[in-house]
């Protein structure tokens, strides 16, 4: 049986997976993986974009530059094609733009996963990152503000969207199959 193209927007705690899982994806289903991340660090969109000190030292990306990658890309994608959004949006301004880009370029409405792992477990993946300024206390301190952040976008979501909430705890081949049965009953009821 041929299912249509899909869209799914794959949210997740910090350091649940989103960027494996999200290749996977992709890959398993011929979906174009965007990441707003990888995105920003191409050189010929940095190029594009007058990028200015504050944003190469980790502040926000202006909200002009997010929507324009973002409409770009959507506009770009052949609509046989689906779309995995990797770890985006994370703020409701970025969800409320991809949801009116989703709906003017006619693509359907997409399933919103989000991983979850519990705070202890997030703690301890972001730890083993090895990064200088990764005390315990600025890792429990980013992980409360991203999930403050992303908060508001998942609420947006559960409103217009499907939206399931899958485990991030187990190998990723383990995490992978909850999310291909996600995936699975989501496209069965779309046809």
């Amino acid at each position: 049986m041929n299912h249509p193209p899909f869209n799914l927007i794959l949210l997740g705690d910090p350091a649940a997976g989103k960027a494996t899982q999200a290749e996977r994806i992709a890959k398993r289903y011929g979906m174009f993986d965007f990441d707003m991340g990888r995105e920003l660090r191409k050189p010929a969109v940095r190029k594009t974009f007058d990028f200015d000190r504050s944003t190469m030292q980790g502040k926000l990306t202006p909200t002009g530059i997010v929507r324009a990658i973002l409409c770009d890309k959507v506009a770009k994608t052949k609509p046989s094609r689906g779309i995995i959004f990797d770890g985006f949006p994370k703020m409701i301004g970025e969800a409320r733009i991809l949801a009116r880009q989703l709906k003017n370029t006619h693509r359907q409405e997409p399933l919103v996963i989000y991983l979850h792992v519990p705070m202890a477990e997030t703690l301890q993946r972001m730890m083993k990152r090895g990064r200088k300024d990764d005390t315990k206390a600025a890792l429990a301190n980013r992980a409360a503000y991203y999930r403050k952040d992303v908060a508001k976008a998942v609420a947006f979501f559960k409103k217009v969207y499907t939206f399931k909430k899958v485990s991030g705890l187990g190998t990723p081949d383990e995490v992978a199959a909850r999310i291909e049965k996600e995936i699975e009953k989501f496209r069965k009821r779309t046809l």
